[in-house]
Order: structure tokens, then sequence, then C-alpha cells
């Protein structure tokens, strides 16, 4: 191949790779596709890393980190989901009201009359999204605004609302949560107040409480709590608070909230001290700030409330002698491969019946109680049993106990003591239990 061939085939490959790069340019530029109506941005907000902020000399960035959002450059916090949601919802829905083609630009001072040769104001959704966007001049009514992608002399007019948001002060991005995971994601939490405490945890049947007694917990008024906690949110932030200090518990009213979650048992803590007004302070982002009063009443909950109060919880498919004893009287339904005996149409609604009977009041099961109950001698007496074969893995053949409830004699305002063996309390529940009971 002589000389002049070389060269020749060098110009050609250079004015293919010209062509190439300036029609890639062009297929996937902004100038393209907008047009008067149609969207400004077109990304998916999954394919977003991180959202760039610059006015003047001041910017900061707001960095994905998994499912949450970081505060990053000028200030180092949790960013508020809602309001980065809120941000990239508003971007998506900004739609192209005027063009203005580069064509129409006749020099950098044609440019300059749209505030947009050397603009202070920059946003940059970082991943999929086009270049920056440059602000503008606002219109004379103040609605609309000017903008232009870096790199790029054609101009659009655009709502307002975008900026509006994005020239917020950096605050309104951080996350005033009290508690920032999802209620789905605690497995056990401790509320303490001074020197008591209640806790509860999460189990495969539902929650549990674990002190200042071991007993069920009623799982819709947990889960109605833990909403109610979880839609805490700040008042303001509070500079230059003293985490030693903040966490002191000599402190008036200390109230605390810890939450535990399965994956990493990672401890999120809310710490309030009511003096003057309710302050929160959270770990372990170790902020500070003011909050309403509703939290500490929130974060003190009472144990009663949390109860389970069904008189008691029976699971018919571990149950295969029900044994009813009363007057001296004793009686056995039991399953077989069929199904239950037709001894008793309520036998098949049991189980239901005694959950849907709810504890009016509670007494120490103390012997005085016990005795002024008739639970020493119980009138009534219901026994569920499994039976066990013995090839059973690690547990006695035979028959089980799976629980046992005794019933006392009818009180004087009608209601009728009950305890479930292996308790320490007295169940005052309405005398209609006796109409459930086969």
């Amino acid at each position: 191949m002589n000389r002049f061939s070389t060269i020749l085939l060098l110009l050609l490959a250079t004015g293919l790779a010209i062509f190439v790069g300036t029609t890639h340019r062009w297929r996937f530029s902004p100038e393209r596709t907008l047009k008067p109506g149609s969207p400004l941005f077109q990304f998916d907000p999954d394919d977003i890393s991180s959202i760039s902020f610059k006015n003047g000399d001041q910017s900061f960035r707001i960095q994905r980190k998994g499912e949450d959002w970081n505060l990053t450059r000028g200030m180092e916090d949790t960013a508020s989901p809602e309001a980065v949601e809120a941000l990239m919802r508003t971007a998506l829905e900004t739609t192209v009201l005027d063009r203005i083609d580069d064509d129409e630009i006749r020099d950098e001072k044609s440019l300059a009359s749209y505030g947009l040769l050397k603009s202070s104001l920059q946003i940059d959704f970082k991943g999929d999204a086009p270049p920056s966007l440059l602000i503008g001049k606002t219109s004379p009514d103040g609605t609309r605004q000017y903008v232009a992608f870096e790199n790029s002399k054609t101009v659009y007019l655009i709502s307002s609302e975008l900026v509006r948001l994005m020239t917020q002060p950096i605050e309104k991005f951080r996350d005033r949560r009290l508690l920032p995971i999802s209620t789905r994601q605690i497995e056990r939490v401790v509320f303490r107040k001074r020197h008591t405490a209640l806790e509860l945890q999460r189990n495969a049947g539902g929650w549990e409480i674990l002190r200042p007694l071991k007993t069920p917990a009623d799982d819709s008024a947990v889960e109605e709590l833990l909403s109610k906690i979880e839609s805490l949110r700040l008042d303001d932030f509070q500079a230059g608070i003293n985490t030693d200090a903040a966490t002191d518990s000599s402190q008036s009213n200390p109230v605390e909230a810890q939450f535990f979650t399965h994956a990493d048992e990672a401890s999120y803590l809310i710490h309030l001290t009511v003096a003057h007004g309710v302050t929160a302070h959270l770990e372990p982002r170790k902020i500070s700030g003011t909050v309403t009063a509703n939290a500490t009443e929130l974060l003190t909950p009472r144990l009663e409330k949390l109860r389970d109060g069904a008189l008691l919880r029976i699971n018919p498919d571990y149950v295969d002698v029900i044994r009813i004893e009363a007057a001296g009287n004793r009686r056995e339904i039991t399953r077989t491969r069929e199904g239950w005996s037709q001894e008793s149409p309520k036998v098949r609604d049991l189980s239901k019946n005694l959950a849907l009977i709810k504890v009016a009041k509670r007494l120490p099961a103390t012997p005085t109680e016990i005795q002024k109950c008739g639970l020493d001698a119980p009138q009534r007496r219901i026994t569920f049993l499994a039976k066990l074969s013995e090839n059973t893995p690690e547990a006695t053949a035979g028959e089980q106990t799976v629980a046992s409830l005794a019933i006392g004699k009818p009180l004087e305002d009608g209601s009728l003591p009950a305890i479930v063996e292996g308790t320490s309390e007295i169940r005052l529940v309405p005398g209609d239990l006796l109409e459930v009971l086969p």
C-alpha cells in the first residue's frame, strides 16, 4: 500500500469517527427530542445514584446508599426520603412550555440575556439522566424559569416549581424522622422510663412481651403503636447538643426507646428529655431537635394497652383431645383421622370463641385471691391435650397438656374468674364464657 492510500484511509477513519461521535451525541441529546409539551427529564428514579446542587459558592450532594439517601458535601446527615422523592417526581413532571433553538441564540450576549451564560444555580441527576441543568432568569410573572442543559445553547421555558424545591435550605433535605427505618424491619423494641422497662419481641407467631412479664402481645396494638412512632418528625434541628448531656439519665423525666433489627442487630435509639419542651436525641445519627409532646406519650406505652386481651388462644391443629371437667363429671372429645367427633357442635368454634372472650380485669394469683374466686376448687376445667407417639423425637410419648383453663364461681358483678395453668394472674371475663363452652 502506497503512502497516498494510507493517508486516504486515515482521513476516512477520522471522518467516520467524527460522524459517529456527532451522530451519537445528536441522537441522545435533549435538543433532538425536547419539544413544547414534552417532559424536560426522562429517567428511572432507580437509576439515579446521586443528585448534585450548586447555588453560587454553596454546593451539596444527596447520595444514594442502598435504599437510603445521605447528605454529603456541605453537611453529613441522613437525607429525607420524602424530600428526595418529591424532587425527582417534580423533575419528571416538569414539562417544556417553550423552546428557543440554538440557531436563534446569535452569540453569548443573547445567551446571557436569559441568565444562562454563567449560571450560578445548577442541578444534576447523576445516572442515565442528561447533563447538569442550568437555571437562568425568572419570567416577569415569576411563575416560569429559563433553563438549559450544560454545553448547550438551546433554551427552555419551564414552571418554577422545580427551581423552588432545589433552592430550599439544606435543612429541608435533612431527614426529620425520629425512627429512620421501616417498622417491618423491627424485631425487638425496649421502652425505658427511669428504672422501668417494657420489652417486646417479634416471633414467628407475632409479638410477645418479655418485660416486665412474659405474656403474648396484641399484634394490632403493637403495629399501630410502631406506625405512630414511625410518623413522628422533628420540628427543628438543634446545633451544639452535648451527646453526654443529651443521654444523661439524671435529667428531668428521661424517656428512651431502642429499636433492633434482625439483620445485624443494629440499634436505633430515641432519647427524650422533658424540660421546657421535649427534646429528642437520635442515635446513631448523633443529632438533636425539638419534637411534639405527643412523642413522650408514644414512647411510654402502657403495658395493658399492648397485652393480648384474649382469654386464651389455642391452635386447634396442635390439639387431639379436649377434656371437660365439671361437678365431678368428666368427658372427652377426641379428634380422629376423620376429624372431631360429633358429640358437640360447638367444638369447631371453641378455639375461636376463647380468643374472642376479652379479659376485663386481672388479679394477682395469690392464695387469698384464688380462694376468694373459687379457683382452689374450680367449677369447670377445660384441658387441651396433644397425643405424642413413641416415634416423636425429643418428647415424651403419650398425652401432653397444650393448655388448661380453670373457671371459678361467678362474682357479684357477674364476671367469671379464670386462670390458665402456669400463669400468675387471675383473668376476669364476662359470664358469656359459659355459653361458648361445650
